[in-house]
């Protein structure tokens, strides 16, 4: 079977956006803060849990935040990168599971958080992919002890104000004194369909 050229050039530029979401979590989680921030265009965006802000603001902040240690610890685990190329934009939707180890009232906790990472790319005029947007779906969440004989104790009324997707993770980061981004996307809400629309949006140039 012959494979054309633009065959060829899709299923390279799908490798590249696929590498660039892998190099996302190894720098975040490896504090590699110049090519974390090379990864995105240079209006580039963020969406956390903790922030909705340019790029710069959020390596920057990541980059206090682990100077400033303090016991907090997190990793993000990336599965399956599906790719939608129309010309020089892209979607790259992926599975991600992010482990965050905390404090919370003197307890050591593992909060374990499964979801996707939404990415709105762009070939910049050098060539390379980059993330114009990346945006996170939580869909489920869980809050352990490092010690399984440790007792921890929840705020019931506090945990419900939370939407049910990253509810254990804004708990314990709210905790930390951090103000919690509300309604992100999680599975069949209304704001993951308003981001399903812009993400097609933008796949489409307008």
């Amino acid at each position: 079977m012959t494979v054309s050229m633009p065959e060829i050039q899709t299923q390279l530029d799908r490798d590249a956006i696929t590498d660039c979401v892998r190099r996302w979590g190894f720098y975040r989680d490896g504090h590699h803060w110049a090519k974390l921030r090379d990864l995105y265009t240079a209006d580039g965006r963020m969406t956390t849990t903790w922030t909705i802000a340019s790029a710069d603001e959020f390596v920057a902040h990541c980059q206090r935040m682990a100077e400033k240690g303090g016991g907090r610890q997190s990793m993000h685990s990336l599965g399956v990168t599906m790719v939608d190329i129309n010309a020089d934009r892209a979607i790259a939707e992926s599975r991600m599971t992010l482990l965050v180890r905390g404090m919370l009232d003197g307890i050591e906790v593992d909060v374990t958080n499964y979801g996707r990472t939404y990415d709105m790319f762009l070939r910049c005029a050098d060539g390379q992919w980059r993330i114009r947007e990346r945006v996170p779906m939580y869909e489920k969440d869980r809050l352990d002890p490092v010690d399984p004989s440790a007792g921890i104790k929840i705020d019931a009324a506090r945990l419900a104000l939370y939407p049910l997707g990253y509810r254990y993770l804004a708990y314990l980061q709210c905790s930390e004194g951090a103000t919690i981004t509300p309604d992100l996307p999680g599975t069949g809400t209304e704001s993951q369909k308003q981001l399903y629309a812009r993400g097609a949006d933008w796949l489409a140039g307008r």
